[in-house]
């Protein structure tokens, strides 16, 4: 996707803080990341999207959740997106669907999810 760009040569960094996860980008000293959490040992929920203010938010967004949807392929995970961001993202990018759990592989069932884990907080 990103083709033309140096983003895809950066180390996607994973790191564990105060119980919480995140696979992260770090760019000329700012920090774009991504939290989540295992469920069971092949389920990946992808929470969380934060990225400095400093970057350029949609392209350093879009290559994040890209690398970590294609670390999930590789890992052979299916993903749970409960941020919006990586559902706009999937929808856009039919090749990723495949990644949602079969039980529950339509975009508006985690959309769904999205919502009742946002009024939990």
């Amino acid at each position: 996707m990103f083709n033309n760009t140096n983003i895809n040569r950066l180390p996607l960094v994973f790191k564990s803080d105060d119980g919480k996860n995140y696979f992260q980008f770090h760019i000329r000293g700012q920090l774009a990341s991504l939290e989540y959490d295992m469920i069971g040992e092949q389920q990946i929920n992808l929470k969380k999207l934060e990225i400095s203010k400093y970057l350029n938010r949609p392209e350093v967004g879009n290559a994040l959740i890209e690398r970590v949807l294609e670390y999930s392929l590789r890992a052979d995970y299916t993903v749970v997106p409960t941020n919006p961001e990586v559902v706009k993202f999937i929808q856009k990018r039919p090749e990723y669907k495949k990644l949602l759990s079969a039980n529950n592989s339509s975009i508006d069932f985690h959309q769904k999810k999205f919502r009742e884990h946002k009024t939990l907080f």
